[in-house]
């Protein structure tokens, strides 16, 4: 054995010696490999730093163009300004120049106005002048040829007058006279009418021609001033006429001027294009040149670390050689003890054969002694079950014996029941026999005077139709009021107060008779009363021990039921008892085999299996998680302590940021605070949001 274990050291060496100096080959290759890495790493630095150059001239050219443009904007943002506050003051000062000649337009038309007023004022004074002085005239004339009428009228009334006097001296003229006078008088009447009538229409003639006189001079009035209106109205049209071609060359300069401004639109609106474009390609190449120097950046770290791990395996290799060297030292080492061990091994050897001849002697007798006791535990086992069935039988047996005894107790019970029934019944039977029999006896005593009866009942028949007759007859008799036969004396006589006394006294001892004759009957009935009331009392009381005794045997039969399912419980409980018994025993014999296995694995110098390092592991583990749970607790409680404390706010709100980190480009990506306006949390969409459809974003055109 010795000499085998030395072989295979031996190998063992050699394998070590050829990894050796496979592990020094893989160690001169992997230096190889590491100035390789070295050598590109080198360039990809070169590389790096040129780029990083271009990308610091790119971005300084960027910030030039950024500021180029910035001035530009800025001074297009001033011309633009310039030019619209110049277009504000144009506008400013052409509508002050348009109300100014609104203004003065109004003016001359006022006083246009004006001036025909007063043309049409002083041409109506002259009118009004000449029919003043017509009117003088008139009024000089008239008075002339009023006053000659009004002379010649005086003189005529005061002829009248004289004619009238004259008529009156002459009172007795003749009738052809008188006649010839009203003749004169009518005419004369007639003449005034006549006369007032045609001074009447020449005052309604010179009234007309006045009207006339006046409608004509109105009428050339009116034409004057139809055409003063005329020749304004001309000029009106002729000044429109100079404004609309004023209006006219008003729009065409301002469509010139907004042709022009479309222009330069067009011209500002390609430079901002251009302007957007060149920033949109400048920001494009700025991306291109961040995302190259991140890709470098990334592949620079990939090879550092590619360089990390291959030192570290390099390292590895290295303790992994210098171990070996070490296990091959403790190999030889080992090797020498391992041969004195085999020395001393063998003398072990000789004195554990003999130790083992002794114990093989000592197993067999234990197993001899076991098997005996193995025997006997199962003959108790077996003898054991037996009577344990045999128990159960007889159980079964008793509890169906009891059955049959409540059984028959029961009919026993409905039988007496019955019984005393039917001699309630019997009892009641004979009474009504005797009864019936009493009532027989009677009858036949009663039937010899039956026919004296009979005979006796046909007699007083005979006798009550007799009287009914007389009583109609004697009712007809007395109906009628002319019969004096109607009325009838009663004959016989009076009887003496002697008499009526004695005939008192023969009541009063009748009545004394009957009176104790009816105190007998109520004694007696008195004495059949109580002996009743007596016999019921029996009865009650013998009802009320039936009821007891009833009352007792159920109690009994309860209490038999009872104990019956106590029994059958007792017997489930011992058929468990007997069953746990059977399994614990069934166990000692497993936990004994397994025990007995333990040790033999013990004493061969196995470990033990794998089914009890489980459980130690999950006894381990139930101690682990205990101790966390405690730890928990503890932790718990001192929170809700230093929650209770004053001056502590416990809260379970979700912590919400204050600051946030900008985007900008030029600024360090350090959080700035939000302020006053915090962004609020928004809530989870609900399910109703599938009804909403996403709203298409349109691109935007510039």
């Amino acid at each position: 054995d010795a000499e085998k274990k030395k072989e295979a050291l031996n190998d063992e060496i050699e394998d070590l010696n050829g990894t050796l100096k496979a592990i020094e080959k893989r160690t001169e290759e992997i230096l190889q490999e590491k100035e390789d890495v070295m050598k590109e790493l080198d360039g990809k630095q070169i590389l790096l730093e040129s780029k990083e150059r271009e990308c610091i001239t790119l971005t300084k050219l960027l910030e030039i163009s950024r500021e180029k443009e910035s001035a530009v904007l800025s001074e297009r943002e001033a011309l633009e300004d310039n030019l619209n506050e110049c277009v504000l003051e144009k506008k400013k000062q052409h509508d002050i120049l348009i109300h100014k000649q609104t203004q003065k337009d109004k003016e001359l038309r006022n006083f246009k106005k004006m001036e025909l007023q007063l043309s049409m004022i002083y041409h109506s004074l002259e009118q009004e002048k000449s029919q003043h002085n017509r009117l003088k005239l008139e009024a000089e004339a008239i008075p002339k040829s009023n006053r000659v009428l009004l002379e010649r009228r005086r003189e005529l009334q005061k002829e009248i007058e004289m004619i009238k006097r004259s008529l009156a001296e002459q009172e007795m003229m003749s009738g052809m006279d008188a006649h010839i006078l009203e003749e004169c008088i009518a005419e004369e009447g007639r003449l005034f009418k006549e006369q007032e009538k045609c001074r009447d229409e020449l005052s309604r003639l010179a009234h007309l021609t006045w009207l006339k006189v006046e409608e004509r001079e109105q009428k050339s009035r009116d034409v004057q001033k139809a055409q003063i209106q005329l020749q304004n109205i001309v000029k009106e049209i002729k000044r429109k006429d100079l404004e609309i071609r004023e209006h006219k060359k008003r729009k065409r300069e301002i469509q010139n001027q907004l042709q022009r401004f479309a222009k330069m639109y067009d011209v500002i609106q390609k430079e901002r294009n251009k302007c957007i474009n060149l920033v949109h390609a400048a920001q494009q190449k700025a991306s291109e040149i961040k995302n190259r120097v991140k890709l470098l950046g990334n592949e620079i770290e990939n090879l550092r670390n590619t360089l990390i791990t291959k030192e570290r395996k390099l390292q590895k290799q290295h303790l992994k050689n210098t171990n070996n060297v070490a296990i091959t030292d403790s190999l030889k080492n080992d090797y020498c003890k391992i041969v004195q061990i085999v020395h001393e091994m063998k003398e072990k050897k000789k004195q554990r054969c003999l130790d083992l001849e002794k114990l093989t002697n000592m197993v067999t007798c234990i197993e001899e002694e076991t098997l005996q006791l193995h025997k006997k535990y199962e003959r108790a086992i077996q003898q054991q079950n037996e009577s344990g069935l045999m128990l159960r039988n007889r159980e079964e047996e008793l509890c169906i014996l009891y059955e049959k005894i409540n059984m028959q107790e029961m009919l026993c019970r409905n039988g007496d029941i019955e019984m005393q029934v039917m001699d309630e019944k019997i009892r009641f039977l004979k009474l009504k026999v005797a009864e019936k029999k009493r009532q027989i006896k009677l009858w036949l005593k009663a039937l010899p005077v039956k026919n004296a009866l009979d005979a006796h009942l046909v007699v007083l028949q005979i006798q009550y139709s007799q009287c009914k007759d007389r009583i109609k007859q004697m009712e007809e008799i007395f109906a009628d009021p002319l019969n004096e036969s109607r009325k009838r004396e009663l004959g016989g006589k009076d009887p003496s107060p002697p008499e009526l006394l004695k005939k008192i006294e023969q009541l009063e001892v009748e009545l004394v008779q009957k009176e104790e004759k009816l105190l007998e009957t109520d004694f007696l009935y008195e004495h059949v009363s109580q002996l009743t009331d007596r016999i019921r009392a029996v009865a009650e009381n013998e009802k009320q021990d039936t009821l007891l005794l009833a009352k007792r045997t159920n109690k009994l039969q309860k209490m038999v039921k009872d104990r019956t399912q106590k029994m059958m419980a007792l017997v489930a409980e011992l058929s468990m008892k007997q069953a746990l018994a059977i399994k614990l025993q069934q166990e000692m014999r497993d936990k004994e085999r397994f025990l007995m296995t333990v040790s033999s694995r013990v004493d061969q110098g196995l470990p033990p299996p794998k089914e009890i390092e489980n459980e130690w592991l999950k006894v381990l583990r139930n101690e682990k998680m205990q101790k966390a749970a405690a730890e928990a607790r503890a932790k718990r409680a001192a929170e809700e302590e230093h929650a209770a404390a004053p001056g502590c706010v416990h809260t379970t709100a979700e912590q919400r940021p204050t600051a946030y980190v900008p985007d900008d480009e030029h600024s360090l990506p350090l959080p700035r605070p939000y302020g006053a306006l915090a962004p609020f949390k928004p809530s989870e969409p609900g399910s109703n949001m599938r009804h909403f459809r996403k709203p298409a974003v349109k691109p935007i055109e510039i």
